[in-house]
């Protein structure tokens, strides 16, 4: 039988080979023991249905107070997933903190604010786009840093209600976060910048607030006049960045990179009768999805995982390998690894997650996707 203390693999913590890695786990079993970077131990599964299953069990838990290894003292405070994990916003919360922060956020975050960033989006899409047509011939475009990078930058800067020296300032210390050759002192120092950027803008907004997220954040309230809290609209600011632009980022990427490699269904399309962009989107997002891994889910209880003849014991952990589960042929059949626009059932795909803490970016970051 499996347990946590004998890991039968471990997640190659820089995700060079993600789909040869959930075709190992799948092959291993539907639910099993790895360890993570620093010897931290988790279930892991690279199963649609379990993953589905452990999203949206009512006894799996997101605060770090159900990680029995956590509140033991047996995760080092050096860990470099803690600071993610330990963040206090909606992302590592339950109800009812979780459903009061989500939906305070939901009355900022409308699909009319969402469906009113078109227009812009088109705009910024059309600006950088433009940038390439006056490039010598031949000469090479990094589209990840010159395309992926800025556009979900610029749109949740001007969301968020930046001044353009506060979005280069922002983009600078967020890209260095993100750069393996930072050095320390540069990460510490962009770190506190993108803080600080944020605390500031925040009061800002509450002395002149004007039509954007921030403000509407900063007044928004539920029936009982309920607010969020300085330090629980400053975090949950820095985790719309970077769960935004991230995801968006690679989704685009991983969006164009799928076309180029497939040019007859790029041909197929770009036809007027074909299934068109958001088909495209949406099959990206299920066969090379933007992000790699979920993590945790904690058991709040002993939890039989059906199906799999696995029972996660209260207080460990879950990691859910949601960039190899569209590949999963239980629930995308033999064709699971073709790249395929039309594919009826690719919605399915978990890169947004299920039940309560669902993506509630989701629809902008189709939206920016489609449009790039």
């Amino acid at each position: 039988m499996m347990d946590l203390a004998h890991p039968v693999t471990s997640l190659d913590p820089y995700a060079t080979d993600i789909q040869g890695e959930g075709r190992r786990l799948r092959e291993l079993g539907r639910l099993v023991p790895v360890e993570l970077i620093g010897s931290v131990r988790a279930w892991a599964t690279a199963h649609h249905t379990v993953g589905e299953t452990i999203f949206t069990h009512p006894d799996f838990r997101k605060d770090p107070a159900n990680w029995a290894a956590y509140q033991n003292g047996e995760i080092p405070p050096d860990w470099p997933v803690l600071r993610l994990i330990l963040i206090d916003s909606m992302l590592n919360r339950d109800d009812p903190h979780h459903g009061r922060l989500r939906s305070l956020v939901s009355k900022a975050f409308t699909p009319r604010r969402i469906e009113s960033l078109r227009p812009r989006i088109q705009e910024v899409t059309n600006e950088l786009l433009h940038r390439f047509t006056v490039t010598a011939p031949g000469q090479v475009i990094d589209l990840r840093a010159e395309y992926a990078f800025p556009l979900p930058m610029q749109v949740i800067c001007e969301m968020f209600g930046l001044d353009h020296d506060r979005r280069v300032r922002l983009a600078a210390d967020y890209s260095a976060l993100h750069d393996s050759r930072t050095t320390s002192a540069r990460l510490q120092e962009a770190n506190c910048g993108v803080e600080d950027g944020i605390r500031e803008l925040i009061d800002k907004k509450r002395q002149n607030p004007t039509d954007d997220l921030t403000s509407d954040l900063i007044s928004t309230h539920d029936q009982h006049d309920g607010r969020l809290s300085s330090r629980e609209l400053s975090e949950t600011m820095v985790l719309i960045l970077f769960a935004g632009h991230e995801t968006t980022q690679n989704l685009i990427t991983n969006a164009a990179r799928e076309l180029i490699e497939h040019p007859y269904q790029l041909a197929v399309v770009r036809a007027a009768s074909g299934p068109g962009w958001p088909k495209a989107v949406e099959e990206t997002l299920r066969r090379t999805g933007p992000v790699n891994t979920v993590m945790f889910r904690y058991a709040s209880t002993d939890i039989l995982i059906p199906g799999t003849g696995v029972t996660v014991r209260r207080g460990e952990p879950v990691v859910v390998c949601v960039g190899a589960t569209g590949r999963d042929p239980e629930r995308f059949g033999e064709t699971a690894e073709v790249f395929d626009p039309s594919r009826s059932n690719a919605g399915q795909h978990l890169s947004f997650a299920r039940g309560a803490h669902y993506c509630i970016g989701a629809p902008l970051g189709r939206m920016m996707a489609t449009t790039a």
